[in-house]
């Protein structure tokens, strides 16, 4: 019978294979034979479990997953993705976890109960507390604290700003307006000329606070569903050689579901929004091979170019 992807047996396996990972940093390359013995197990469950662990880790993209080197003479741990230490929640994950175990708590029958209560009271001892006491935070410094106080007085900002789309470090005065969290990081949702900008923060070398007040332009909208503009930006045809598809996992690249006629198979028709022609052919020639221009004409034609003045200087 196939186990459920969720099925207890599958999870246990996890939890046995995530509890390797104390015990190889205790005991550096110790082979799977002295380990199949110290735990118990035996030296094929332990290699099924170390090849689990090369698929776990905090995320599912590259650097995410836990790396090692498993052999029959040794096991190696090169980056455990930092599950070596104990799980460390804030208040507010604590609490919010607290409520779900109290709430299964009330359901006897339909999980281990005594697993529930356990781990039930050993919050409640930690957290001490009825309500969340997570209201004060840690003093921010740096060009945040700088545009955490524009936004509270409403006052002009001139950000030392890296621009991915151009590579370019350049001053920039904006009117900020909010700030917003989208895919892992925190963005400046800001005017700059009258027109609505996004700034990531991480990419903020440095801000400075202006004495003029903040005064975004009153005809510009800003769409809090779209903050990037992609509904208004750009759209290229692009083709994906099939093997490189991962790429719309990591870019706003739309794939086909079906085929152009006579379209080469090995090519899948996409589409993609882009807010410059300089930031598309770099995004495009960084990508090889894996990635054609159909549409727009002059930005096929000057990725050619590009790429044959490349080659020259190889002649």
């Amino acid at each position: 019978m196939t186990e459920r992807k969720d099925s207890p047996q599958k999870l246990a396996a996890l939890v046995r294979a995530l509890n390797l990972i104390p015990y190889l940093h205790q005991h550096p390359q110790a082979t799977p034979m002295e380990i199949a013995r110290d735990l118990g197990h035996t030296p094929a469950e332990v290699m099924e479990d170390l090849r689990r662990l090369q698929m776990s880790g905090v995320g599912t993209g590259p650097g995410e997953l836990i790396d090692l080197a498993a052999e029959w003479t040794g096991v190696t741990v090169i980056d455990d993705q930092g599950l070596n230490t104990p799980l460390r929640l804030t208040p507010t994950e604590a609490n919010a976890l607290l409520l779900t175990l109290e709430s299964l708590e009330t359901m006897p029958g339909l999980i281990d109960q005594q697993a529930v209560t356990s781990a039930a009271q050993k919050l409640r001892d930690v957290v001490r507390s009825a309500g969340v006491p997570d209201a004060e935070h840690p003093q921010t410094t740096g060009p945040e604290a700088v545009v955490s106080q524009a936004l509270a007085q409403r006052r002009m900002l001139e950000l030392t700003y890296y621009s991915a789309t151009s590579d370019t470090v350049r001053v920039r005065t904006v009117s900020p307006m909010g700030l917003f969290h989208r895919d892992g990081n925190t963005y400046l949702s800001a005017f700059e000329d009258g027109s609505a900008k996004t700034f990531r923060l991480d990419r903020i070398r440095g801000a400075e606070l202006l004495d003029t007040p903040s005064t975004p332009a009153p005809t510009v909208r800003y769409d809090a569903d779209d903050p990037f503009g992609f509904r208004q930006a750009n759209i290229a045809e692009l083709r994906i050689r099939t093997e490189a598809t991962w790429l719309a996992d990591y870019w706003h690249i739309e794939l086909s579901a079906t085929p152009d006629d006579g379209a080469d198979a090995e090519w899948v028709p996409a589409t993609m929004p882009y807010g410059n022609d300089d930031w598309l052919i770099r995004f495009c020639l960084s990508q090889g091979d894996r990635v054609r221009v159909v549409s727009p004409p002059r930005i096929a034609d000057e990725i050619a170019s590009r790429g044959a003045a490349a080659l020259g200087r190889y002649a």
